[in-house]
């Protein structure tokens, strides 16, 4: 009789819990969806203009690498993966640093007759300069003239 006493005093507040929970999670895929429809409308205005200009976002990244940057098998672009969903497809890609410079992942992708660069560029910070960099990336697309 007690332990079904202690299950029916606790059970309110695990459903209680659990709801909260879900409610936060429901939060955070909305707060989380929101700026990918920005990124994606922002892809197909530098995609519909095509004037060969970068667009910088410094804030598609909310925190800072702790560690060095990645290994290339394991580099992810947040355009990219925008680009590559409208059906572009990645015709080569390249990394280095600049001198005294940030280091930078760049990537070329085509669709049709559309080519559009996307860089990722790790920026050194004052706190760590070797272990932590503010990461933004940057992207332009410019069309190739209708052959008759």
């Amino acid at each position: 009789m007690n332990k079904i006493l202690t299950v029916l005093t606790i059970l309110p507040f695990m459903i209680s819990c659990q709801n909260k929970q879900e409610q936060e999670e429901d939060d955070l895929k909305e707060l989380q969806k929101q700026p990918i429809e920005f990124n994606e409308k922002i892809v197909d205005f530098v995609i519909e203009n095509s004037n060969d200009k970068f667009i910088e976002l410094p804030n598609l990244y909310n925190s800072l690498p702790k560690e060095m940057v990645p290994n290339d098998k394991d580099e992810k672009l947040i355009l990219v993966q925008i680009l590559k969903r409208k059906g572009f497809e990645i015709t080569n890609w390249e990394r280095g640093n600049h001198p005294l410079g940030p280091r930078i992942v760049v990537f070329n992708l085509k669709k049709d007759r559309c080519e559009c660069e996307v860089q990722k560029i790790y920026y050194s910070t004052d706190a760590l300069p070797e272990e932590i960099y503010k990461t933004t990336e940057r992207i332009k697309c410019k069309k190739e003239p209708k052959t008759k």
